[in-house]
Protein backbone atom coordinates (compact mmCIF):
# COMPACT_ATOMS: atom_id res chain seq x y z
CA UNK A 1 0.00 0.00 0.00
CA UNK A 2 2.81 2.37 0.56
CA UNK A 3 4.41 1.67 -2.70
CA UNK A 4 0.79 2.67 -4.45
CA UNK A 5 0.93 5.64 -2.08
CA UNK A 6 4.14 6.54 -3.38
CA UNK A 7 3.20 5.90 -6.80
CA UNK A 8 0.17 8.13 -6.62
CA UNK A 9 2.21 10.90 -5.28
CA UNK A 10 5.06 10.53 -7.50
CA UNK A 11 2.42 11.02 -10.68
CA UNK A 12 0.74 13.98 -9.45
CA UNK A 13 4.05 15.93 -8.06
CA UNK A 14 6.48 14.97 -10.43
CA UNK A 15 4.18 14.63 -13.98
CA UNK A 16 6.40 15.22 -17.07
CA UNK A 17 3.20 15.44 -19.06
CA UNK A 18 2.25 18.38 -17.40
CA UNK A 19 5.42 19.94 -16.81
CA UNK A 20 6.14 19.39 -20.56
CA UNK A 21 2.71 21.30 -21.45
CA UNK A 22 4.02 24.48 -19.29
CA UNK A 23 7.05 24.08 -20.76
CA UNK A 24 5.53 23.84 -24.59
CA UNK A 25 3.38 27.09 -24.31
CA UNK A 26 6.51 28.57 -22.67
CA UNK A 27 8.62 27.65 -25.82
CA UNK A 28 5.98 27.87 -28.61
CA UNK A 29 3.39 29.98 -27.83
CA UNK A 30 5.69 33.80 -28.38
CA UNK A 31 6.34 32.58 -31.46
CA UNK A 32 3.19 32.04 -32.48
CA UNK A 33 2.16 35.54 -30.93
CA UNK A 34 5.02 37.27 -33.17
CA UNK A 35 4.00 35.72 -36.53
CA UNK A 36 0.37 36.38 -35.58
CA UNK A 37 1.29 39.84 -34.37
CA UNK A 38 3.73 40.76 -37.87
CA UNK A 39 0.39 39.26 -39.95
CA UNK A 40 -1.55 42.00 -38.46
CA UNK A 41 0.98 44.32 -39.18
CA UNK A 42 1.35 43.82 -42.27
CA UNK A 43 -2.55 44.03 -42.85
CA UNK A 44 -2.70 47.07 -41.50
CA UNK A 45 0.68 48.24 -43.44
CA UNK A 46 -1.65 47.36 -46.83
CA UNK A 47 -4.50 49.64 -45.99
CA UNK A 48 -3.38 53.57 -47.70
CA UNK A 49 -3.59 55.79 -44.88
CA UNK A 50 -6.87 57.83 -46.47
CA UNK A 51 -8.80 54.64 -46.32
CA UNK A 52 -7.76 54.36 -42.77
CA UNK A 53 -11.63 55.94 -42.17
CA UNK A 54 -13.15 53.79 -44.17
CA UNK A 55 -16.36 51.66 -42.79
CA UNK A 56 -17.85 48.63 -45.02
CA UNK A 57 -21.36 49.65 -42.89
CA UNK A 58 -22.43 52.30 -41.44
CA UNK A 59 -22.95 50.22 -37.53
CA UNK A 60 -19.24 48.61 -38.33
CA UNK A 61 -16.08 49.89 -37.36
CA UNK A 62 -13.53 51.77 -39.19
CA UNK A 63 -10.53 50.36 -40.56
CA UNK A 64 -8.79 52.16 -38.05
CA UNK A 65 -11.14 51.47 -35.06
CA UNK A 66 -10.42 47.79 -35.98
CA UNK A 67 -6.57 48.21 -35.50
CA UNK A 68 -7.59 50.14 -32.49
CA UNK A 69 -9.99 47.97 -30.70
CA UNK A 70 -7.31 44.92 -30.86
CA UNK A 71 -5.22 47.13 -28.67
CA UNK A 72 -8.15 48.15 -26.67
CA UNK A 73 -8.62 44.68 -25.80
CA UNK A 74 -5.06 43.77 -25.21
CA UNK A 75 -4.91 46.63 -22.55
CA UNK A 76 -8.19 44.84 -20.82
CA UNK A 77 -7.45 41.23 -20.70
CA UNK A 78 -3.41 41.99 -20.30
CA UNK A 79 -5.01 43.70 -16.76
CA UNK A 80 -6.55 40.39 -16.10
CA UNK A 81 -3.27 38.76 -16.53
CA UNK A 82 -0.76 41.06 -14.46
CA UNK A 83 -2.46 43.67 -12.88
CA UNK A 84 -0.93 46.31 -14.66
CA UNK A 85 -2.94 48.94 -16.38
CA UNK A 86 -1.77 49.63 -19.44
CA UNK A 87 -3.63 52.04 -21.97
CA UNK A 88 -1.45 52.24 -24.95
CA UNK A 89 -3.51 55.31 -26.68
CA UNK A 90 -6.05 58.05 -25.67
CA UNK A 91 -9.28 57.20 -27.06
CA UNK A 92 -10.70 60.05 -26.90
CA UNK A 93 -8.31 61.18 -29.79
CA UNK A 94 -8.55 58.22 -32.50
CA UNK A 95 -9.62 60.50 -35.13
CA UNK A 96 -6.34 62.65 -34.87
CA UNK A 97 -3.86 59.42 -34.90
CA UNK A 98 -2.35 59.19 -38.78
CA UNK A 99 -1.89 55.72 -40.27
CA UNK A 100 2.03 55.47 -38.70
CA UNK A 101 0.54 56.62 -35.24
CA UNK A 102 -1.79 53.55 -35.55
CA UNK A 103 0.94 51.25 -36.78
CA UNK A 104 3.44 52.30 -33.98
CA UNK A 105 0.22 51.48 -31.41
CA UNK A 106 -0.13 48.36 -32.76
CA UNK A 107 3.55 47.30 -32.41
CA UNK A 108 3.90 48.88 -29.14
CA UNK A 109 0.90 46.80 -27.87
CA UNK A 110 1.82 43.54 -29.42
CA UNK A 111 5.35 43.49 -28.38
CA UNK A 112 4.01 43.86 -24.50
CA UNK A 113 2.03 41.02 -24.95
CA UNK A 114 4.93 38.91 -25.94
CA UNK A 115 6.98 40.68 -23.18
CA UNK A 116 4.42 39.55 -20.50
CA UNK A 117 3.90 35.89 -21.89
CA UNK A 118 8.17 35.62 -21.80
CA UNK A 119 8.62 37.25 -18.37
CA UNK A 120 5.85 34.88 -16.42
CA UNK A 121 7.09 31.32 -14.41
CA UNK A 122 4.99 28.10 -15.82
CA UNK A 123 3.60 27.88 -12.76
CA UNK A 124 2.14 31.68 -13.10
CA UNK A 125 0.63 31.04 -16.52
CA UNK A 126 -1.02 28.20 -14.82
CA UNK A 127 -2.86 30.16 -12.21
CA UNK A 128 -6.60 30.37 -12.36
CA UNK A 129 -8.65 33.61 -12.46
CA UNK A 130 -12.00 34.90 -12.60
CA UNK A 131 -13.20 35.84 -16.41
CA UNK A 132 -16.93 35.94 -17.10
CA UNK A 133 -17.82 34.44 -13.98
CA UNK A 134 -15.75 31.46 -15.00
CA UNK A 135 -12.47 30.17 -13.78
CA UNK A 136 -9.44 29.99 -16.39
CA UNK A 137 -6.03 29.80 -16.67
CA UNK A 138 -3.79 32.94 -17.65
CA UNK A 139 -2.80 30.82 -20.64
CA UNK A 140 -6.34 30.62 -21.75
CA UNK A 141 -6.19 34.60 -21.53
CA UNK A 142 -3.29 34.64 -24.06
CA UNK A 143 -5.40 32.09 -26.21
CA UNK A 144 -8.12 34.89 -25.94
CA UNK A 145 -6.21 37.87 -26.95
CA UNK A 146 -4.82 35.77 -30.00
CA UNK A 147 -7.85 34.62 -31.18
CA UNK A 148 -9.60 38.49 -30.68
CA UNK A 149 -6.61 39.69 -32.84
CA UNK A 150 -6.84 37.16 -35.49
CA UNK A 151 -10.96 37.69 -35.54
CA UNK A 152 -10.30 41.49 -35.95
CA UNK A 153 -7.46 41.10 -38.48
CA UNK A 154 -9.90 38.87 -40.65
CA UNK A 155 -12.63 41.34 -40.57
CA UNK A 156 -9.71 44.18 -41.29
CA UNK A 157 -8.67 41.51 -44.87
CA UNK A 158 -12.63 42.42 -45.60
CA UNK A 159 -12.08 45.95 -46.10
CA UNK A 160 -8.64 45.29 -48.54
CA UNK A 161 -10.80 42.77 -50.53
CA UNK A 162 -13.56 45.31 -50.65
CA UNK A 163 -11.45 48.23 -52.08
CA UNK A 164 -9.70 45.54 -54.37
CA UNK A 165 -6.16 46.00 -52.35
CA UNK A 166 -4.19 42.77 -51.93
CA UNK A 167 -3.91 41.09 -49.14
CA UNK A 168 -0.41 40.65 -48.25
CA UNK A 169 0.97 36.93 -48.27
CA UNK A 170 -0.50 34.91 -44.89
CA UNK A 171 2.33 34.34 -42.25
CA UNK A 172 1.64 31.30 -40.54
CA UNK A 173 3.62 28.33 -39.01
Amino acid sequence: MKKFLLLVVFYFFFNPIAANSQSFFQEEYPKVWKRAANYSIAVAEAMPEDLYDLKVHPEAMSFKEQQLHMVTNISFLTRLISDEKRTFYDRENINDLSKKEVLGILETSFSYVAALIESMEAEEVSQKIEFNNESISKKNIFYLLRDHMTHHRGQSVIYLRIKNIDIPEYIGW
